[in-house]
């Protein structure tokens, strides 16, 4: 299997899942993740403002707002570079041309430095923390120099052994992987 079936499997997968289902998952992943030394720890959260089917973030910009801690959502510019910049309830976005939700105002970039911990998106993982993500590396990228803190959340299906054998040289795995159960 190659990595393009191995993401159409799983958002087959994700299409499928029952709301009631993908509901309690992501409650699930919220809990434990604030239970977390990384998120407690964490001053400046940087996340991907999910869309169907990928896994629910909204739970968590909420509430790393009700924590006050400060969110950063991701821009993909070109030559596959990945920036971030401050989301807050008044940040102004708009949909990018891979339908992934931007910022428009992207004056103040905030260095790596600055970020503490990054809730990294994909579709497969193995249990070493490589993932499959949606194409492009633009996070491998960025977590290829990225000192800080990483975590992936996930629904049990995702943890795919099959990852482990997709693995490329520039792959860059995820420090704790938080799986959901109902």
């Amino acid at each position: 299997m190659d990595k393009k079936e191995l993401r159409a499997i799983i958002l087959k997968q994700l299409k499928e899942l029952p709301i009631e289902t993908r509901e309690n998952f992501n409650k699930s992943l919220l809990k434990q993740l604030k239970e977390t030394n990384e998120w407690k720890q964490a001053q400046t959260i940087a996340v991907t403002l999910s869309r169907f089917p990928e896994v629910d973030t909204e739970l968590l910009v909420q509430a790393a707002w009700d924590d006050g801690k400060q969110l950063v959502i991701p821009y993909s510019g070109k030559n596959r570079k990945l920036s971030f910049y401050v989301y807050s309830p008044q940040t102004k976005i708009k949909q990018s041309r891979f339908g992934l939700w931007e910022p428009e105002n992207r004056e103040d970039e905030i260095k790596k430095e600055r970020i503490d911990l990054i809730i990294v998106p994909g579709l497969a993982y193995s249990d070493k923390g490589y993932r499959v993500g949606f194409g492009g590396g633009y996070y491998d990228r960025y977590l290829a120099s990225y000192t800080g803190k990483t975590i992936s959340i996930l629904y049990p299906f995702q943890l795919e052994q099959e990852t482990s054998s997709l693995t490329e040289s520039f792959d860059i795995p995820v420090q704790k992987l938080l799986i959901a159960f109902e």
